[in-house]
């Protein structure tokens, strides 16, 4: 086979490998490692361009000494590198010796005896650094037909390292972007915060305990709210939140806010995990208030002590099924939005509805309630 074919399928088949290669650093090793096996070369090397100090960096070298190397700094204006950046063309030289461009090896356990060097440009057009071979094997010289297979693969690595830098610009873009928007879960966190606590401030100044627990109820409502953005500003993403996490929150707040009830209520949680959309999980934790505050207002008339329960489940198909259920007297009216006349159940028919969602209500054999929620998981876009 004449040697510009074997050149040829060699090249083809180093660029195959290349192009598997998906991470940065083992693409270029893996790009010089083939400049060495293309062109026959005992060693290679490629030099990145610092453009803030104008050096060159010797970042992927090959060979016998190339961790004695790796990371030195080459003056731009200095050796066959220099020239090469200067002059934005190849350099070839078979006899180090009497090239005046040569500035000398970099390490003593290595003689260059010939070369063959070329720039690296970017979409640009401007050079970014500079790939050669060292040494052609067994004594022999390098031609010019050597040239333009290292040019093919300095353009595969200059195109490769272009587009790392572009991705970890918009790494770095979005990370900026998921920075602020955390800032702003956070500070609409601590201004509804704020809020709920200016309205339990007004609560011991009312003396009709109807306008108590009406106060009272919009403050857990709103830290309902809050709680949702206090989530996502600790969670590492900005769209999904954790459900168990969520009511945790959720009914530790309603415990703290109804602290003077009369009544000692507990709660049983049996949550599976999943996670859902922001804005689902919030309208979930609306619903989810709405009822448990219709259960302090009225299952535990005459009781010390009580409990609520809350389970969310998923069916093992597309569905999510979510009950809350107290053990005490249960909720006089349907809060399933067949009642027209209680805001509860018209709040919980609008919510529901935003989620596609089934609600019933049932009375349980000991006569507490249990209200159940049954929505899609994939209208709603969960993971889980």
């Amino acid at each position: 086979m004449p040697d510009n074919q074997q050149n040829i399928r060699l090249l083809l088949h180093a660029i195959e490998g290349i192009n598997r290669t998906m991470e940065l650093k083992q693409l270029l090793l893996k790009c010089m490692e083939s400049v060495c096996t293309v062109i026959d070369a005992e060693a290679s090397s490629l030099m990145l361009l610092d453009k803030a100090t104008g050096r060159l960096h010797l970042s992927v070298p090959t060979g016998p000494v190339k961790d004695e190397i790796k990371g030195q700094i080459i003056p731009r204006d200095k050796g066959v590198a220099g020239w090469v950046l200067r002059n934005r063309k190849p350099y070839l030289v078979n006899d180090m010796a009497n090239s005046k461009e040569f500035f000398g090896d970099i390490s003593k356990g290595f003689t260059t005896r010939n070369m063959v060097c070329v720039p690296m440009f970017d979409s640009t057009n401007s050079a970014i650094g500079i790939m050669q071979a060292l040494n052609k094997k067994n004594g022999e010289d390098f031609t010019e037909k050597d040239i333009p297979v290292l040019e093919t693969l300095s353009a595969h690595a200059a195109l490769s390292i272009e587009k790392a830098k572009e991705v970890d610009e918009l790494k770095n873009t979005i990370k900026d972007k998921e920075v602020r928007l955390k800032e702003i879960h956070r500070g609409f966190e601590n201004s509804l915060s704020a809020l709920n606590a200016l309205v339990q401030l007004q609560v011991p100044l009312l003396t009709d305990e109807n306008a108590k627990f009406l106060m009272k109820s919009t403050g857990s409502r709103i830290e309902t709210i809050a709680h949702a953005h206090e989530v996502l500003f600790n969670s590492e993403d900005n769209e999904l939140i954790d459900v168990g996490f969520y009511l945790g929150h959720l009914t530790s707040t309603i415990v703290e806010i109804f602290g003077d009830f009369d009544k000692d209520i507990s709660y049983n949680l049996d949550i599976d995990k999943i996670e859902l959309k922001a804005s689902t999980a919030l309208t979930v934790g609306l619903i989810i208030n709405e009822v448990i505050l219709n259960m302090y207002r009225e299952a535990f008339i005459g009781y010390d002590k009580g409990k609520i329960s809350i389970a969310v489940k998923k069916d093992g198909g597309d569905k999510v099924l979510i009950s809350i259920s107290d053990n005490g007297n249960g909720i006089s009216e349907y809060l399933d939005g067949t009642v027209t006349g209680n805001l509860a159940s018209v709040v919980i028919k609008t919510l529901g509805d935003k989620l596609n969602a089934e609600s019933r209500q049932h009375t349980n054999g000991d006569g507490g309630t249990t209200f159940t929620l049954i929505f899609s998981r994939e209208t709603n876009e969960i993971l889980s």
